[in-house]
């Protein structure tokens, strides 16, 4: 993506999600348009988002902004860090920001934004949706560019009408598949840490992410990336496995999905001109 300096004009026309990391130990991603980048959440170290940058051959000079979707360190450990570096503006809500503020004294300026109320970073328009989990006042997001849009939905207990109806008329989808309920289960995990995860703002199992798509993919739907993985209480090809299933009842077996790992980078997704 440092290529965007110097795009040809198919390239030019192209948007591109790239999964840094997902999981309980670190999440990232970068959409990317022809007027520069954004980097949703940073949950790795500033020393490891810019080892994973590298891995993924993007220049942080294409980075315009970081947006935060909610305050779990998982989402923001490196965030200061990595702002600082990069020196772009932080946004996130204001729920947020104050629990930010509250654990890291030496944050610097933080622009607030509002669920329900569209901002521009860039080149791309980004909708904030409420959803439903134990942080202050999580977000999850609809990225828009031109006619294309990218659905953004991980950390949430259960899937409300709000955000089905945020999600639907997507190009691409990266929405969380973070646990088989058998395996959370019969895992050694506190009772309490699993009823937390079990709940309705705990975080969506296989099944429940599987609702999801059968909810919100329609016949403009390319691209879905299954995210925030848990590595003790689920199975990456587990994951891939119910996916092709639910797309093929759906008749999308069209559709490749990609499951993103705590560990690997994953291959820039490019979400191509529409065919007038």
């Amino acid at each position: 993506m440092e290529r965007l300096a110097s795009t040809t004009e198919h390239e030019a026309e192209r948007l591109g999600v790239t999964v840094l990391g997902s999981g309980s130990r670190g999440n990232a991603i970068v959409v990317s348009g022809p007027g520069g980048g954004i980097l949703f959440d940073a949950g790795f170290s500033g020393r490891e988002l810019h080892r994973r940058l590298r891995e993924a051959d993007i220049s942080p000079s294409v980075l315009q902004a970081i947006v935060v979707s909610h305050e779990h360190s998982d989402h923001v450990s490196g965030l200061r860090v990595t702002a600082k570096r990069l020196g772009v503006p932080v946004y996130s809500n204001r729920g947020t920001a104050s629990a930010i503020r509250h654990r890291e004294d030496n944050m610097g300026p933080m622009h607030v934004f509002s669920a329900g109320a569209p901002f521009r970073v860039a080149d791309l328009t980004i909708e904030p949706f409420s959803i439903p989990h134990d942080a202050t006042d999580p977000v999850g997001f609809a990225i828009h560019w031109r006619d294309r849009k990218i659905g953004l939905a991980t950390d949430l207990g259960h899937a409300s009408h709000l955000i089905c109806y945020q999600l639907q008329g997507c190009d691409a989808l990266i929405v969380e598949s973070n646990h088989d309920v058998r395996m959370l289960q019969n895992s050694r995990r506190p009772w309490t840490l699993k009823q937390r995860i079990l709940g309705r703002h705990g975080h969506l199992s296989n099944d429940t992410s599987m609702d999801l798509l059968r909810r919100v993919v329609t016949d403009r739907t390319r691209h879905i990336v299954l995210a925030h993985a848990s590595e003790e209480c689920n199975r990456y090809d587990l994951i891939e496995q119910c996916a092709r299933e639910c797309l093929d009842t759906l008749g999308r077996g069209d559709i490749e999905p990609l499951v993103a790992t705590q560990n690997a980078v994953l291959p820039t997704v490019w979400i191509e001109r529409r065919a007038t």
